[in-house]
């Protein structure tokens, strides 16, 4: 009789396999005006970074909250390589981003409850809270300088 299949795990690899319990109570719909200036600052990112370089422009823990945020409030979940690609980073930065920003409590793990083997990153309420009162200050500085 053959052994189970178990593919080989790196020791660094061994704390994302670990998935925190959810967070009751995020919210998941967002003020418009919230997911309008999202928006725009992501596609800022993306202007800067096809201008300038990515590998220059980088700040991936910011594109990944903005784009958690619009993700979360459409109802959609998100994955690693998902927020890799959303950064323009290797997955590598992705995932010592989001472990550094989930030991901080800014996000934490889900796993998907049809595919177990599936882990989607979901912001806390500590990050809606913070980047609902980043958005609401630029829009009061970006009104008060009209």
């Amino acid at each position: 009789m053959r052994p189970a299949f178990r593919p080989l795990a790196r020791a660094h690899s061994l704390p994302d396999i670990v998935v925190d319990p959810v967070e009751e109570g995020a919210p998941n719909r967002s003020d418009p005006r919230y997911v309008a200036l999202c928006l725009d600052l992501i596609a800022n990112r993306q202007l800067v970074g096809t201008h300038i370089g990515f590998e220059l422009s980088a700040d991936p823990v910011w594109d990944m909250l903005l784009d958690l945020y619009i993700w979360e409030h459409r109802g959609r979940d998100i994955a690693i390589s998902s927020l890799a690609s959303a950064a323009n980073v290797p997955p590598t930065t992705a995932r010592a981003s989001i472990r550094t920003m989930r030991d901080l409590g800014w996000v934490y793990r889900q796993r998907d409850p049809v595919d177990g083997r599936r882990i989607y990153i979901r912001l806390t309420k500590k990050a809606h809270a913070a980047l609902e009162a980043i958005f609401e200050g630029v829009i009061n500085r970006s009104g008060s300088a009209a």
